[in-house]
């Protein structure tokens, strides 16, 4: 069974590749200029991923 720093380690990583995943379907590695659209778009993904981050290093760190 995985520990307090396994389960973190995999909540990172996870929301990692979800970061990547996300990135490249929504074309922000592309070399045409985004539309405004996909800019807010990520940007609220990334809001979404770093709250998630958080919930989860507290979680494992305080439980």
């Amino acid at each position: 069974m995985l520990g307090k720093v396994g389960i973190l380690i995999t909540i990172l990583v996870l929301v990692l590749l979800f970061y990547l995943v996300i990135s490249f379907g929504a074309g922000a590695f592309s070399k045409d200029k985004a539309k405004p659209e996909t800019k807010r778009y990520l940007k609220s993904v990334n809001i979404l991923l770093v709250i998630i981050a958080v919930v989860g290093s507290i979680l494992v760190f305080f439980l």
